[in-house]
């Protein structure tokens, strides 16, 4: 099961992912006020929930306002696509550039794609790489679920933005139509941004596939 959290102006989605044992994963943390922080940590606290990897789909910054706190709250490992690391290390320019204050996270980052190494049964995922709104975007697909988060690759009725560098509007619908669109039509589709929708659903109502 999940849980969404709209976070900071953008508007971002962070999830918090749990299993059968009460353990979970944040999936990319964006609570930018001490307010929208202490929501997070509530819920964790009120369900009992263990807190055991943050991962990150990208690493623009909306997405990873609160990974500081996240880390030095849970003592957790982050996860997050090596070709995204420019993306990262840029997070505090652009933050500052449309005047929303940062927190900058130093500690290591662990390569996503062997995450699952670490992660306990019901925490799994298949990570798909999904390259064009940032050259390490990666969708996180739960298969006995029939869930895949999607970052900001995909949303209801749109697609990602690619005007950021490392974006590349070509490659990501190429991302789409590979590694989306083959999915099964009720495979449910849990954005970075906005609400949940379907593959069939965009299959037949989003303008960008059409």
């Amino acid at each position: 099961m999940y849980k969404v959290f709209y976070f900071n102006p953008l508007r971002e989605c962070t999830y918090v992912v749990s299993n059968n044992a009460r353990e979970c994963v944040i999936i990319d943390p964006g609570a930018i006020t001490e307010r929208e922080r202490e929501r997070l940590a509530g819920y964790i606290g009120e369900e009992k929930l263990q807190v055991r990897a943050v991962l990150l789909t990208h690493g623009h910054f909306d997405h990873i306002f609160g990974l500081k706190d996240a880390v030095e709250r849970w003592s957790v490992p982050v996860y997050m696509h090596p070709k995204d690391q420019s993306v990262f290390e840029g997070a505090a320019g652009f933050s500052h550039m449309v005047g929303l204050p940062y927190e900058p996270y130093e500690g290591p980052v662990l390569d996503i794609m062997s995450c699952n190494d670490a992660l306990p049964q019901g925490l799994r995922f298949e990570v798909i790489e999904t390259p064009g709104h940032t050259q390490g975007s990666v969708c996180l697909y739960q298969i006995g679920q029939g869930v895949m988060f999607c970052g900001d690759t995909i949303f209801r009725g749109a697609v990602g933005r690619t005007d950021h560098p490392g974006g590349d509007f070509d490659q990501m619908m190429e991302s789409i139509r590979r590694c989306i669109l083959p999915l099964p039509p009720a495979t449910r589709l849990i954005p970075g941004h906005g609400h949940e929708t379907t593959v069939g659903e965009e299959k037949q109502t989003n303008p960008f596939l059409l």
